[in-house]
């Protein structure tokens, strides 16, 4: 598969910089764009997430042409192993095609700016901005920065950057308060089957884990204390909820638990860390510790009221560009 490497972006800067007059020609703006930035998933019962936050968006923005983009290496590197695999397609009828062929943002800012570059919105899908986040703000800020001998030739003349669905940071309260109503339908859901709530996000061992217990204090604030937010890569972990369910002195202390992903999809960590068969499963601990345990195996991206927290990002994005442009 071709995929540009930040050596190639530097390589076409490079080309910018040193053309002369006699061969330079100005570029012809194309429509406006949007670049959805996710982690990714190579689970096929998942696609549906980015399937119907590109349609969201896309509803969103009719004017502008969508593109999305997966920050993991190795996630794009199975799909296009598969791209290359005759029989995944035979086995796997019906796949959408534009995931075999995924890049990350530096290739989908490549064929965009290609196509002669306008506005460019590049809204990242992360829960929070955790080292892939990074990664895309600093890929941004670059791009922001080539500049060309003639200003018409300047390959990304007006570019932004969305921020994750909880912010920068430690949770700015906005994003926070928008994060817990978007999620009241699960815990409605959870309180309905007497359950306790245990959201699973990916966390991270390096950054701040601060973001996800302002969320979960929020989320009881507003719907009550039986919710617990843990994540995969820091603490809390499962036994540590276990630990605080089992210490609950709430006067409703159900014996159920809904498990659900704090995760754009229902991905390989929602499958195996969360609900596998593997003693170390969030679901094998809570069972061992004796409660009921129901997996929900939804990604937040077949939840609209959560997509609407990427896409209010993205309107809050354009009139930003927008009046750098003017």
């Amino acid at each position: 598969m071709r995929r540009l490497t930040i050596f190639t972006l530097l390589a076409l800067a490079a080309f910018f910089f040193v053309a002369s007059p006699a061969t330079a020609y100005d570029r012809v703006a194309g429509k406006p764009a949007i670049v959805l930035a996710a982690f990714g998933t190579t689970e096929l019962s998942a696609l549906n997430s980015f399937q119907n936050i590109i349609a969201q968006v896309e509803k969103a923005f009719p004017d502008y042409e969508v593109h999305i983009a997966f920050t993991s290496n190795i996630i794009r590197k199975i799909w296009h192993d598969r791209y290359d695999d005759g029989d995944f397609d035979k086995k796997n009828p019906g796949v959408d095609t534009r995931f075999y062929e995924i890049g990350n943002v530096l290739t989908e800012l490549a064929k965009i700016q290609e196509r002669g570059a306008d506005i460019i919105l590049v809204q990242s899908l992360h829960i929070t901005d955790g080292e892939e986040y990074e990664d895309v703000k600093n890929l941004v800020s670059t791009v922001q920065k080539i500049k060309t001998y003639q200003p018409s030739l300047t390959p990304f003349p007006w570019i932004g950057l969305g921020v994750p669905a909880l912010g920068e940071g430690d949770g700015p309260a906005k994003e926070i308060a928008a994060a817990t109503k978007a999620l009241e339908s699960i815990v409605n859901e959870a309180k309905s089957k007497n359950a306790a709530l245990v959201l699973m996000g990916h966390g991270n061992e390096k950054l701040t884990q601060k973001v996800y217990g302002k969320l979960q204090k929020s989320l009881r604030d507003a719907y009550g204390p039986q919710i617990y937010v843990g994540t995969v890569e820091a603490p809390p972990h499962a036994p540590e909820i276990l630990a605080e369910l089992n210490k609950s002195t709430s006067a409703v202390n159900p014996k159920k638990i809904l498990l659900t992903p704090l995760m754009i999809v229902a991905g390989d960590h929602a499958h195996n860390d969360m609900a596998g068969d593997e003693p170390d499963s969030w679901a094998s601990v809570f069972k061992a510790g004796g409660y009921e345990v129901e997996s929900r195996l939804i990604g937040l991206g077949l939840n609209n009221d959560w997509v609407n927290i990427y896409i209010n990002h993205l309107k809050a994005l354009e009139a930003k560009v927008k009046a750098q442009k003017k």
